[in-house]
C-alpha cells in the first residue's frame, strides 16, 4: 500500500507545482451569461488553456459582476483585473479615437465596419500600447437601435422622453441636449432601477441586450433606424501580457481572431431571434421612413459635427471617413425605395441617405425644408441622396 501512496504524493505535488506556475488572468465583461459574447469568451478560455497546456487560465467575470466598464478599466490600472471584454463605450475612456466608429449614422452595415476597423486596427493597437494595454481581439456586437416607452419615429417623438446616455462626456451630453433631448447619465449597473421607477424612458442598445437584460419589459417600442454599430475588444494589461511566453503569444492571438470571425454571424442571428421573442411579449417595432431618417440625419449631423475634435478625435474621424469612402466606392449602399420597398443602388456611390452626417455637415433649415419638399412632392418613386457639395436625385 505504501507504493501507491508514494505515487499519489508525487502526483499531488506535481499538480500543486503546475497550479502555482499557471498564469490566471481575471477578465471582466458586461456580456450577459449565456450570450454569444459569453460563449465566445468561454471558448477563448478553453483554447488558451489547451494551447498553453494549462499554463494560461482565463477566469471570466460576466454579467457586470466586475462593475461598469469604467470600473473595469480602473481595476485593470491597479491590477485588480488583468483583462476586459468591453464595448466602444469603455474603449473611448482609454482613447477617444475609438468613438469614431460609433459616430451616429456614419457606418451602416457590417461590411463597412469590417473594412474600416481592419484598416484602423493597427493605429488603435498602437494607441492602446501607449497606454499600457494590448488588444487581443476586435469583437463585433451587432447594431444599436432606439428603445423607448412611447413610439419614436421622428426626432420630435423622443424629445418628451428621458434618454439614457451611457459613459458620455460633458460635450456629448450637451450635443444631445442641443438636439432637444432630455438626458440621464448613470452607470449601466443602476439602469434597471431607473427604468422601473420611470427615471429613464429611452435608450440606445442592441436587441440582444434589450432582451437579455429585460429592458424591453419597460421599453415596449423599438425604432428600426440603425444608429451605430455596437463593437468592442478584448484587452489585457501590458503587465499581464508580459508574463505570457513570447513564443505562445502569436498562437493566443490567432485563436482569438478565429473566434471573432465566427461571432458576427452568430450575433446577427441572435439579434433577429431577440426581436422575434420580444415581439411575442409585446414589443412594437416602429419603421423609420426615409423622410424620418433624413430628419434624424440633419439633426444629429448639426449637433454632433461640433464634437469632432473633442469627443471624436479628428485625426481618427478623418481616417475613418477616408476608409469608408474607399469601401463605398466599390460597394455602393443599397437604399430602400420609398414606394416599392425594394433596394436600389445609391447614385452617389461615396454617399448614403445620411451622407450629411458622414461629412460632418451642419445643414441649414432651408436645406432640410428643400429635402422635405422633394420627398413630399415626388409623384414617382425617387431617391434623394447627398454628397459633400450637393443634393442629387434620381428617378428610378
Amino acid at each position: 500500500m505504501k507504493a501507491p501512496r508514494f505515487i499519489l504524493s508525487i502526483l499531488f505535488a506535481a499538480a500543486v507545482a503546475s497550479s502555482a506556475g499557471a498564469l490566471t488572468i481575471k477578465l471582466g465583461t458586461l456580456a450577459p451569461v449565456g450570450s454569444p459574447w459569453d460563449f465566445a469568451l468561454q471558448k477563448l478560455a478553453a483554447q488558451w488553456s489547451r494551447l498553453s497546456q494549462g499554463s494560461i487560465r482565463l477566469r471570466i467575470y460576466a454579467g457586470g459582476v466586475a462593475g461598469d466598464e469604467s470600473d473595469m478599466i480602473r481595476k485593470m490600472r491597479i491590477d485588480e483585473l488583468g483583462a476586459a471584454g468591453i464595448t466602444v463605450s469603455g474603449l473611448q475612456g482609454i482613447y477617444k479615437g475609438f468613438a469614431t466608429l460609433s459616430y451616429p449614422l456614419l457606418i451602416k452595415d457590417s461590411g463597412e465596419l469590417d473594412y474600416v476597423l481592419n484598416k484602423m486596427a493597427p493605429n488603435f493597437e498602437q494607441e492602446l500600447e501607449k497606454r499600457r494595454f494590448r488588444a487581443i481581439m476586435w469583437s463585433p456586437g451587432g447594431w444599436t437601435y432606439l428603445f423607448s416607452r412611447s413610439p419614436v419615429v421622428y426626432p420630435q417623438d423622443l424629445k418628451s422622453q428621458k434618454l439614457w446616455v451611457w459613459s458620455a462626456g460633458p460635450d456629448q451630453i450637451h450635443a444631445y441636449q442641443e438636439a432637444g433631448f432630455q438626458t440621464v447619465t448613470l452607470a449601466i449597473t443602476d439602469l434597471m432601477a431607473f427604468l422601473q421607477s420611470g427615471g429613464v424612458d429611452a435608450l440606445v442598445t442592441s436587441p440582444l441586450l434589450a432582451a437579455s437584460d429585460q429592458w424591453f419589459g419597460m421599453l415596449r417600442n423599438m425604432s428600426t433606424l440603425k444608429l451605430a454599430p455596437l463593437w468592442g475588444a478584448v484587452i489585457v494589461t501590458e503587465k499581464i501580457w508580459s508574463q505570457v511566453p513570447v513564443d505562445l503569444r502569436p498562437k493566443l492571438i490567432e485563436a482569438a481572431k478565429k473566434i471573432s470571425t465566427t461571432l458576427a454571424p452568430e450575433l446577427a442571428k441572435a439579434d433577429g431571434q431577440a426581436i422575434d421573442a420580444m415581439e411575442k411579449y409585446g414589443l412594437t417595432v416602429n419603421p423609420v421612413t426615409p423622410k424620418a431618417e433624413i430628419e434624424w440625419g440633419a439633426l444629429l449631423g448639426k449637433t454632433f459635427s461640433s464634437l469632432i475634435g473633442t469627443t471624436y478625435d479628428k485625426a481618427s474621424f478623418d481616417q475613418a471617413r477616408k476608409y469608408l469612402q474607399e469601401y463605398l466606392a466599390a460597394h455602393p449602399r443599397q437604399l430602400l425605395d420609398q414606394g416599392s420597398g425594394k433596394r436600389t443602388t445609391d447614385c452617389c456611390p461615396s454617399q448614403g441617405l445620411v451622407g450629411l452626417v458622414l461629412h460632418g455637415f451642419s445643414w441649414s433649415t432651408a436645406d432640410v425644408q428643400h429635402i422635405m419638399t422633394e420627398l413630399a412632392d415626388l409623384t414617382t418613386v425617387a431617391r434623394v441622396m447627398f454628397s459633400s457639395t450637393k443634393i442629387c436625385t434620381r428617378v428610378l
